[in-house]
C-alpha cells in the first residue's frame, strides 16, 4: 500500500459502509446495506469474500470473546454466527416507526455497543427527527440514549475515551460529548464541527492515535481531518462523489480503508464515476486505533 489513493476493490457497493478492521484475521469486514451483503478484504491476497445477509446489516462490531459479531439490523440488535448465519435476536428496535431502520453503529472502548437509526427516506430534506441513538451493554440491555434524530453516524471515541463524535448528517454537525467510561453515559454535547453543504454531510468518522478525528462527506467526494479542536488539518479527495464511512487497518494500522456508494447518482455521475462503490485505500501518514469489540 502506498501513500497514494488507489482503489483496491472494485465492487460497486450501492451502499458500502461499516468498514470494522479485524487484527486477528488480519482482513477488512464492510457491509452494502441496500444489497443486503456483507464483504470481507484480505490485503495480504486481495481475496474478496461475500455473504448475503439475512436482513439489512446497518452496522456491526466484532465480539471480544467469541466469534460472531453484533448486528445493527432493519429489525433491531442481534448476535450473528457468520458461518452457520444463525441471527440471536437481543432486541427489536422503533417496531412502530416503519420508515426507520438501523444505520451506524460502533463500540466504545470498554466494549459496549452504540448505535443509531435513520429516517429512511429518499430526499435527505425530508427526513424528519424521529430517530434514535442506542447504547447496548455487555449484558444485552438496551437503552435510548438520544432521541430526535434524523440520521444517526459517525460515531467515535477519542483514545482516552473521555470524548464521544456522534453526526446526525442531515444537519451538517458533528457533535462531540464528554463521555463516561464506567457508566457509558454521555453529558455536554456541543457543536465539533460544521460541514459546508459544498463539502458534503458527515457520515461515518473514525479517530487516529493522535486524537484527531477522520470523517467521511456523503456527496462531498473527500475524508476531512479534524484536531481535536475541531480544526481542519486534512482533505482527502477521491474520484467519486458518496464518501461513506473510514477506518485503520493494515499490520500497523497506518492504511485508512474508504467505503463509497453508489446510491443516488445519476446514470451519466456513474458514468463519469466508474469506481463509484469501490473500497479505496491510502496510508495517509498517521495510525490509527485497534477496532473495540463487543464485550458480551
Amino acid at each position: 500500500m502506498s501513500n497514494e489513493l488507489i482503489c483496491v476493490a472494485d465492487v460497486k457497493n450501492t451502499l458500502g459502509e461499516g468498514p470494522v478492521w479485524d487484527e486477528v484475521e488480519n482482513t477488512l469486514y464492510w457491509v452494502d446495506i441496500t444489497e443486503q451483503k456483507l464483504f470481507r478484504y484480505a490485503p495480504s491476497t486481495r481475496k474478496i469474500d461475500v455473504w448475503k445477509t439475512p436482513s439489512k446489516f446497518g452496522s456491526f462490531a466484532l465480539r471480544q470473546n467469541t466469534s460472531g459479531m453484533i448486528i445493527a439490523t432493519k429489525n433491531g440488535i442481534v448476535l450473528y454466527d457468520l458461518q452457520t448465519g444463525i441471527e440471536e435476536q437481543i432486541s427489536s428496535v422503533e417496531d412502530e416507526l416503519i420508515e426507520n431502520r438501523m444505520n451506524d453503529g460502533k463500540c466504545d472502548p470498554v466494549g459496549r455497543f452504540w448505535c443509531g437509526t435513520i429516517h429512511e427516506v429518499s430526499d435527505p430534506a425530508l427526513r424528519k427527527p424521529i430517530a434514535s441513538v442506542y447504547r447496548v451493554t455487555p449484558d444485552r440491555q438496551v437503552r435510548k440514549m438520544l432521541n430526535g434524530i434524523k440520521t444517526s453516524n459517525g460515531f467515535a471515541w477519542s483514545p482516552d475515551g473521555k470524548t464521544m463524535y456522534f453526526a446526525d448528517t442531515p444537519t451538517q454537525t458533528i457533535s462531540a460529548y464528554d463521555y463516561c467510561l464506567e457508566t457509558g453515559r454521555i453529558s455536554w454535547g456541543r457543536t465539533f464541527a460544521t460541514v459546508p453543504k459544498e463539502n458534503g454531510r458527515p457520515d461515518g468518522a473514525t479517530v487516529d492515535a493522535e486524537g484527531c478525528l477522520w470523517s467521511a462527506h456523503f456527496a462531498g467526494g473527500q475524508v476531512t481531518r479534524y484536531s481535536p479542536e475541531g480544526d481542519i488539518l486534512q482533505v482527502i479527495h477521491l474520484p467519486v462523489r458518496n464518501v461513506t464511512s473510514c477506518i485503520f487497518g493494515g499490520g500497523d494500522l497506518s492504511t485508512l480503508y474508504i467505503t463509497t456508494a453508489r446510491e443516488d447518482l445519476t446514470p451519466q455521475e456513474l458514468e463519469e464515476q466508474p469506481s463509484a462503490g469501490g473500497l479505496f485505500a491510502i496510508k495517509p501518514g498517521v495510525s490509527g486505533l485497534k477496532m473495540n469489540r463487543f464485550n458480551g
